[in-house]
C-alpha cells in the first residue's frame, strides 16, 4: 500500500476542518422595506356581482367570492387600539391615517407593514380599525396579504379581533374558538360543529349568502341554504363578565345535536 504524503495529509485535514467548526446560531433576518397592506374589498365585488348579473346562482355568486379570497384574502377588521401612542390619538384627524408595525414571520423574519387606521371618531366604542387581508387567522399565527404576496406572521395580541366560542353544557368550557373577521352575531353552525355562519351587512345586499367561518381555514362564502341548523335560541341564565356587557349566549339545534356558543354582541 502506497503512503500518502505529508502534502496531501495536510490538505484533506484543511478539507475537513469547517465540518467540525460549531455554527453559529441563526439570525433573525430584517427587512427593512415597508410593505403597505390595502384592503381586499371583496364582499364589495361580490355584491357588485350580483347586481351585474342577477341570474347567477347563490351556489355560483359564492364560488365566485371564494376565487376571489384564494387571490385576494378576506378582509379581517382588527381592534388595533394598544399598538398607537397617546399622540396618535391626540392629533388623529378627521381622515385615516397610516401607521407601521413590524411583525415576525413564522421564519423568524422581521416584516415592516404600513397599516390603515380608521378614522377613530367613527367608530361606536371607540375601537381603533384596520382592515388586513388575509387567508387564516388563528389567535397565535395569521396569513395576511401585502402588495400581492402572502406572509404567513405570528398575530401580535395587540391585535384583537371578535372571538365566539362553542362551549359545553355547563356554558363555561370552551371547545372549539372562531375568529370573526367583523363584529357579527352568530346565526346557524354546521351539523359537526366546526364551522360557524355569520351573515354579511345588509347594505351589500347579499341576502342569498351567509359567510362561513372554521378555526383554522380561511372564511368561505356559502348558500345560504347551507344552513340546517335553526334559527337558535338566546340563553337567559348564563355566566357573566364585569368587564364585557356584551357578553351573549345562544344555542343552536341541528337534528339531535344541541350546541352552545358564546361571543360579544357588536357594540352599539
Amino acid at each position: 500500500m502506497r503512503r500518502c504524503s505529508s502534502k496531501i495529509i495536510a490538505i484533506l485535514v484543511l478539507a475537513l476542518v469547517p465540518a467540525f467548526i460549531p455554527t453559529a446560531p441563526a439570525q433573525k433576518v430584517r427587512r427593512t422595506t415597508s410593505l403597505f397592506v390595502n384592503r381586499s374589498n371583496i364582499v364589495s365585488e361580490v355584491s357588485h356581482r350580483a347586481k351585474q348579473r342577477p341570474s347567477l346562482t347563490a351556489i355560483e355568486l359564492a364560488a365566485f367570492g371564494n376565487e376571489l379570497i384564494t387571490r385576494k384574502g378576506f378582509d379581517y377588521d382588527f381592534n388595533v387600539c394598544d399598538i398607537l401612542t397617546e399622540r396618535d390619538r391626540a392629533n388623529n384627524s378627521s381622515a385615516n391615517f397610516v401607521r407601521t408595525y413590524q411583525m415576525t414571520s413564522t421564519a423568524d423574519e422581521q416584516l415592516t407593514f404600513r397599516f390603515t387606521i380608521a378614522n377613530l371618531d367613527e367608530s361606536l366604542c371607540g375601537e381603533c380599525w384596520t382592515t388586513v387581508p388575509s387567508l387564516q387567522v388563528t389567535n397565535k399565527e395569521m396569513t395576511l396579504i401585502a402588495q400581492g404576496r402572502q406572509y404567513r406572521v405570528r398575530r401580535p395580541p395587540s391585535f384583537h379581533l371578535d372571538e365566539v366560542q362553542l362551549v359545553d353544557e355547563t356554558l363555561k368550557k370552551a371547545l372549539r374558538t372562531w375568529q370573526l373577521p367583523f363584529q357579527a352575531v352568530p346565526m346557524g353552525i354546521s351539523p359537526d360543529g366546526t364551522k360557524l355562519y355569520v351573515d354579511f351587512y345588509s347594505d351589500y345586499e347579499l341576502e342569498q349568502l351567509v359567510l362561513e367561518v372554521s378555526e383554522n381555514g380561511p372564511p368561505q362564502f356559502r348558500d345560504r341554504a347551507v344552513i340546517k341548523s335553526d334559527e337558535g335560541k338566546n340563553v337567559e341564565n348564563h355566566p357573566t363578565d364585569p368587564d364585557n356587557a356584551y357578553l351573549s349566549f345562544t344555542s343552536f339545534r341541528v337534528g339531535e345535536k344541541t350546541y352552545y356558543i358564546k361571543f360579544s354582541g357588536p357594540c352599539t
